[in-house]
């Protein structure tokens, strides 16, 4: 019985090592359940412009060598990114002459997986980072995501956690981004109530951080309260979502509260907390960030990589 069981576990190892590569299939990223106020009359034409440098023009990279079935990575987030937006109850016109004709223009967009051992999580961190051109105005758009997961039988298993929720939920913030610089439409308050009704319900455990990131795509004042309370939640993954949230929010009045908070904790806490810092998109918060670029935080590799977003 005890080598039966021995040889249970060394399968099991190798199952999680075997291989150098794997492929994932890449689900049509869900859509939000946040939708703005009133009628949207005015139309936007949108188009993309890949402007990544040559060594950053790979979509999925790190430890292992992951296959997306995504043929081309710029043409599914415009087309991903057009449905949100017309989720939201934004209209598109292909006329150029639209009342808001916007580009983004991309420098970082790719998706790096991380694993150090055959009984080690599976991480991946979904990086985006672009510029938004609005007429004469410039604004700078990112996103910045980790999840992970151990797989147990099969690399099956990381599919959707590591690669369809983070994909899914980078769409969902550059869309709400693009919002609040061009278009500056917000839910509704009855929108913010429900949400933080059902995180306060229980609303599916495992993803209510789902609903604590939902908060910061309405784009409304409201949810700056709810989310601070959220930010004391015993999930650590919710905490970072509501930190996360505040930056989409550009809940400047709480630029104090984050720098604290990044000084104070580890990890996805941490850089979720300078994700947000660089949000906030102000004197103070740019200040910070450089502080930071030049500090030995930014010898560490999740942290160098959220502030080189805003550079």
């Amino acid at each position: 019985m005890k080598l039966r069981g021995l040889f249970l576990c060394l399968a099991v190892s190798m199952l999680a090592l075997g291989g150098c590569s794997k492929s994932f299939n890449v689900a049509p990223p869900a859509v939000s359940s946040v939708e703005y106020s009133g009628t949207v009359n005015d139309k936007v034409s949108f188009s993309l412009d890949d402007e990544r440098s040559s060594e950053d023009k790979q979509f999925s990279v790190g430890t292992l060598t992951a296959y997306l079935d995504i043929d081309n990575e710029v043409a599914f987030l415009q087309n991903y990114l057009e449905r949100e937006l017309k989720m939201r109850g934004i209209k598109f016109s292909k006329d150029v002459t639209a009342a808001h004709p916007l580009t983004l223009k991309i420098h970082k967009y790719r998706i790096r997986n991380q694993r150090t051992s055959g009984f080690s999580p599976y991480f991946t961190f979904m990086t985006f980072s672009a510029d938004l051109y609005d007429g004469g105005q410039k604004h700078r758009i990112t996103s910045y995501f980790k999840n992970g997961k151990v797989p147990v039988w099969a690399f099956r298993e990381v599919e959707n956690p590591c690669y369809n929720i983070p994909i899914s939920l980078m769409v969902k913030e550059v869309a709400t981004k693009i919002n609040r610089y061009a278009l500056k439409y917000v839910a509704p308050d009855v929108e913010v109530e429900r949400l933080v009704h059902e995180i306060r319900a229980g609303y599916d455990q495992k993803l209510v951080y789902m609903k604590v990131l939902e908060l910061g795509y309405t784009n409304s004042q409201k949810a700056v309260a709810p989310l601070l309370e959220l930010t004391k939640h015993d999930d650590t993954m919710v905490v970072a979502c509501a930190v996360s949230a505040l930056g989409m929010l550009q809940a400047k009045d709480e630029l104090p509260f984050l720098i604290q908070f990044y000084q104070e904790h580890d990890d996805t806490q941490k850089f979720m907390a300078l994700k947000s810092i660089g949000d906030m998109d102000c004197e103070a918060s740019r200040k910070f960030m450089d502080s930071v670029k030049n500090s030995q935080d930014y010898e560490k590799e999740k942290i160098k990589e959220v502030v080189d977003l805003y550079y």
